[in-house]
Protein backbone atom coordinates (compact mmCIF):
# COMPACT_ATOMS: atom_id res chain seq x y z
CA UNK A 1 0.00 0.00 0.00
CA UNK A 2 2.83 2.76 -0.98
CA UNK A 3 -0.17 4.62 -2.68
CA UNK A 4 -1.83 4.89 0.64
CA UNK A 5 1.05 6.16 2.30
CA UNK A 6 1.74 8.51 -0.34
CA UNK A 7 -1.54 10.08 -0.48
CA UNK A 8 -1.80 10.44 3.41
CA UNK A 9 2.07 12.11 3.63
CA UNK A 10 3.61 9.32 5.69
CA UNK A 11 7.03 8.86 4.59
CA UNK A 12 6.59 5.74 6.96
CA UNK A 13 4.52 3.51 5.44
CA UNK A 14 5.19 4.83 1.79
CA UNK A 15 8.90 3.99 2.43
CA UNK A 16 8.24 0.57 4.02
CA UNK A 17 5.92 -0.50 1.07
CA UNK A 18 7.92 0.51 -1.56
CA UNK A 19 10.35 -1.86 0.30
CA UNK A 20 7.59 -4.30 0.34
CA UNK A 21 7.10 -3.69 -3.64
CA UNK A 22 10.73 -4.26 -4.43
CA UNK A 23 10.84 -7.61 -2.80
CA UNK A 24 7.72 -8.64 -4.60
CA UNK A 25 9.91 -7.93 -7.93
CA UNK A 26 8.17 -4.47 -8.73
CA UNK A 27 10.57 -2.25 -10.88
CA UNK A 28 12.37 0.81 -9.82
CA UNK A 29 10.19 2.59 -12.32
CA UNK A 30 7.23 0.78 -11.41
CA UNK A 31 7.80 2.31 -7.98
CA UNK A 32 8.37 5.95 -8.91
CA UNK A 33 5.46 5.68 -10.92
CA UNK A 34 3.05 4.94 -7.84
CA UNK A 35 3.05 8.83 -7.46
CA UNK A 36 1.62 9.86 -10.36
CA UNK A 37 0.40 6.18 -11.60
CA UNK A 38 -2.57 8.53 -13.50
CA UNK A 39 -0.07 9.25 -16.45
CA UNK A 40 2.13 6.18 -16.40
CA UNK A 41 2.35 3.59 -18.67
CA UNK A 42 3.39 1.25 -16.19
CA UNK A 43 0.63 -0.07 -14.79
CA UNK A 44 -1.91 -2.75 -16.49
CA UNK A 45 -5.60 -1.59 -16.73
CA UNK A 46 -6.98 -3.62 -13.22
CA UNK A 47 -3.42 -2.16 -11.70
CA UNK A 48 -4.72 0.99 -12.42
CA UNK A 49 -8.31 0.58 -11.70
CA UNK A 50 -7.02 -0.53 -8.20
CA UNK A 51 -4.78 2.50 -7.70
CA UNK A 52 -7.90 4.61 -8.80
CA UNK A 53 -10.12 2.84 -6.02
CA UNK A 54 -6.75 3.41 -3.42
CA UNK A 55 -7.11 6.71 -4.60
CA UNK A 56 -11.14 6.99 -4.03
CA UNK A 57 -10.59 5.39 -0.58
CA UNK A 58 -8.30 7.57 1.19
CA UNK A 59 -8.92 10.67 -1.22
CA UNK A 60 -13.00 10.15 -1.65
CA UNK A 61 -13.45 8.64 1.90
CA UNK A 62 -14.95 5.94 -0.31
CA UNK A 63 -17.07 7.64 -3.00
CA UNK A 64 -15.88 5.54 -5.96
CA UNK A 65 -17.25 5.97 -9.47
CA UNK A 66 -19.33 2.38 -10.55
CA UNK A 67 -16.60 2.27 -14.02
CA UNK A 68 -13.92 1.41 -10.78
CA UNK A 69 -15.91 -1.38 -9.34
CA UNK A 70 -17.28 -2.39 -12.76
CA UNK A 71 -12.94 -2.87 -13.39
CA UNK A 72 -12.92 -4.60 -10.40
CA UNK A 73 -15.73 -6.52 -10.02
CA UNK A 74 -14.39 -7.95 -13.79
CA UNK A 75 -11.56 -9.36 -12.29
CA UNK A 76 -11.89 -9.44 -8.85
CA UNK A 77 -14.58 -11.77 -6.41
CA UNK A 78 -16.44 -9.36 -3.87
CA UNK A 79 -14.24 -11.32 -1.23
CA UNK A 80 -11.22 -10.51 -2.63
CA UNK A 81 -12.46 -6.88 -3.04
CA UNK A 82 -13.66 -6.76 0.40
CA UNK A 83 -10.41 -7.45 1.48
CA UNK A 84 -8.56 -4.87 -0.48
CA UNK A 85 -10.52 -2.38 0.71
CA UNK A 86 -9.34 -3.19 4.37
CA UNK A 87 -6.09 -3.91 4.03
CA UNK A 88 -6.43 -0.44 2.10
CA UNK A 89 -8.18 1.11 5.18
CA UNK A 90 -5.61 -0.15 7.73
CA UNK A 91 -2.23 0.68 6.00
CA UNK A 92 -4.19 4.11 5.69
CA UNK A 93 -5.27 4.95 9.07
CA UNK A 94 -1.57 3.32 10.04
CA UNK A 95 -0.25 6.35 8.06
CA UNK A 96 -2.35 9.03 9.61
CA UNK A 97 -1.47 7.31 13.30
CA UNK A 98 2.37 7.63 12.19
CA UNK A 99 1.90 11.33 11.22
CA UNK A 100 0.03 12.29 14.01
CA UNK A 101 2.05 10.40 17.01
CA UNK A 102 5.08 11.55 14.80
CA UNK A 103 6.59 8.04 14.92
CA UNK A 104 9.59 6.54 13.38
CA UNK A 105 10.16 8.61 9.71
CA UNK A 106 7.24 10.81 10.38
CA UNK A 107 9.09 12.60 13.16
CA UNK A 108 9.82 15.60 11.11
CA UNK A 109 8.35 18.96 10.47
CA UNK A 110 5.32 19.47 7.79
CA UNK A 111 6.98 20.42 4.40
CA UNK A 112 3.90 23.38 3.93
CA UNK A 113 4.45 26.15 6.13
CA UNK A 114 3.65 29.59 5.82
CA UNK A 115 5.89 31.53 3.83
CA UNK A 116 6.60 35.06 5.59
CA UNK A 117 5.12 37.63 3.72
CA UNK A 118 7.03 40.45 1.21
CA UNK A 119 8.74 43.02 3.30
CA UNK A 120 6.80 46.18 3.09
CA UNK A 121 3.31 43.77 2.70
CA UNK A 122 0.09 45.36 3.92
CA UNK A 123 -3.29 43.34 3.53
CA UNK A 124 -6.28 44.82 1.68
CA UNK A 125 -9.89 43.45 1.64
CA UNK A 126 -10.03 42.84 -1.97
CA UNK A 127 -13.48 42.06 -1.89
CA UNK A 128 -14.54 45.53 -0.32
CA UNK A 129 -13.06 46.93 -3.49
CA UNK A 130 -14.41 44.72 -5.86
CA UNK A 131 -17.68 45.56 -4.71
CA UNK A 132 -17.62 49.33 -4.17
CA UNK A 133 -16.62 49.82 -8.09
Amino acid sequence: MPRAGWLVGSQFVFSQHCKSCRGLGFSEKKIEALKSWQVSDEFTPIERALLAYTDALVLGFGRVDEAVFDAMRAEFSDEAILEFTYITMMYTMHAVISRALHLEYDERDDPVIEIAAPEGYEAQDIGRQIGHT
